[in-house]
């Protein structure tokens, strides 16, 4: 009868400790660390696209079958904050001229803030054969904001850049806007 009576009083106690170890947490769950927020990238729905012309001393050229376009997209990985960055589609005949940065105007709709942004286009400074491959010709710095948590609606274009003040550049002619909705944590 002891027996029962002692295998009674340790069952108990077992039963208490994982109950109180339960209500408290255990002390591995509480030394974890939680788990890293995922990035998540979404390219804008509509990209922007424009046709490359070039101007020299009155003299225009248009290059009919030169229709570039920008594909902007915007990264998530910190609850309200977005890094938004640009990738160029491949061209049948690019030039330095093409590599334009863009600009980004953006509205939180859940919040209402709103602002903008520019993507810096870096053209090619090397030497050596003229590059023709995607990514080689321009690559863009990202641009990291703080838009707020919520779902954001933004518009990238490159006009600011395909009419630039001086006159001695090459300029291009917008066609659409860039066009993209996506979720903040």
């Amino acid at each position: 009868m002891r027996g029962i009576a002692t295998h009674r009083s340790l069952t108990s106690a077992v039963v208490a400790i994982a109950a109180l170890t339960l209500a408290l947490g255990s002390p591995a769950a509480a030394n974890a660390n939680p788990p890293a927020p995922t990035a998540v990238m979404t390219a804008f729905q509509v990209p922007v696209t424009y046709v490359s012309y070039c101007s020299n001393a009155g003299f225009v050229c248009w290059v009919p079958y030169q229709v570039a376009t920008v594909t902007p997209a915007a990264t998530s990985s910190t609850p309200g904050v977005v890094t938004f960055s640009a990738a160029p589609s491949p061209m049948v005949n690019p030039t330095l001229a093409d590599c334009i940065d863009v600009s980004i105007n953006w509205r939180n709709l859940t919040t209402g803030a709103a602002d903008d942004v520019v993507i810096q286009a870096v053209p090619w400074r090397g030497s050596g054969p003229y590059p023709t491959r995607p990514g080689e010709l321009c690559r863009y710095v990202p641009a990291t904001v703080t838009t707020g948590s919520g779902t954001v609606a933004a518009t990238a274009d490159v006009y600011a850049s395909a009419h630039p003040a001086t006159s001695s550049a090459w300029p291009q002619a917008p066609i659409t806007v860039g066009v993209g909705l996506f979720q903040v944590p």
